[in-house]
C-alpha cells in the first residue's frame, strides 16, 4: 500500500504485541512507515494515508532469529549443483565462506520468512574440524550483499562422529575424536 506521496504507511491496530524490549503490549499499535517501524505503542494516531490492519485477537512478534543453521547453503530444489554446504576434502577448512555458497535464490529463504525467520546465522556443516566461517544475513533480498548483516561472525569447529565419519570412510584424520 503506498500513498499518494508513494511512501508506504501500515497502521497495524489492536494487537497483543510482545516487543522483547519492555513488556507485552495489550490492544497495542504499530505504525509502519515506509517498510520500518516508526513508532509502538497504545492509541497511535492514524495517518491520514495509512492502510489500518485490525489485529483484534491477533499475537504481533519481531522477527526471529535463527542463531544457527544451513539456510542457503543445501539448496532444496536443486540438487548436487546447489550442495554447497561441507568441502570433504580437507579436515581443516578455515578459508572456506558462508557468503560464497548462498544463494538468495534457494525457496528455502520463503519457507523461513513464512515461518516468521528474519535474520539468521548460516554455515558450513560439521564434516570437518574446522569448516569455515558463518555470516548473519537478513532472509530477504535477491543479492547476497545486500543480505549481510555482519559477513564474518563464527568460525565453525565440530568434533566427534562426524568428521569422524567422513575422514574414516577416506582412511586419512581424523579417524577419532
Amino acid at each position: 500500500y503506498t500513498t499518494s506521496g508513494g511512501v508506504l504507511m501500515i497502521l497495524i491496530k489492536n494487537a497483543k504485541i510482545y516487543t522483547m524490549a519492555s513488556e507485552i503490549i495489550e490492544n497495542g499499535d504499530i505504525l509502519i512507515d515506509n517498510r520500518k517501524i516508526k513508532e509502538v505503542g497504545k492509541n497511535i494516531s492514524q495517518p491520514k494515508d495509512a492502510q489500518v490492519i485490525d489485529a483484534t485477537g491477533k499475537l504481533v512478534f519481531p522477527g526471529f532469529i535463527d542463531a544457527h543453521c544451513h539456510i542457503g547453503m543445501w539448496e532444496e530444489s536443486i540438487g548436487f549443483e546447489g550442495d554447497d554446504g561441507n568441502e570433504m576434502t580437507d579436515p581443516i577448512t578455515p578459508h572456506l565462506r558462508a557468503i560464497d555458497a548462498i544463494n538468495p535464490m534457494d525457496e528455502s529463504f520463503q519457507n523461513a520468512l513464512k515461518g516468521g525467520v528474519t535474520t539468521a546465522a548460516t554455515g558450513p556443516g560439521s564434516a570437518n574440524v574446522i569448516g569455515g566461517t558463518f555470516t548473519v544475513i537478513k532472509l530477504h533480498g535477491d543479492r547476497i550483499d545486500d543480505m549481510i548483516v555482519v559477513e564474518e561472525v563464527a568460525m565453525k569447529c565440530a568434533f566427534g562422529e562426524n568428521p569422524k565419519r567422513v575422514y574414516a570412510e577416506k582412511k586419512i584424520m581424523p579417524t577419532t575424536r
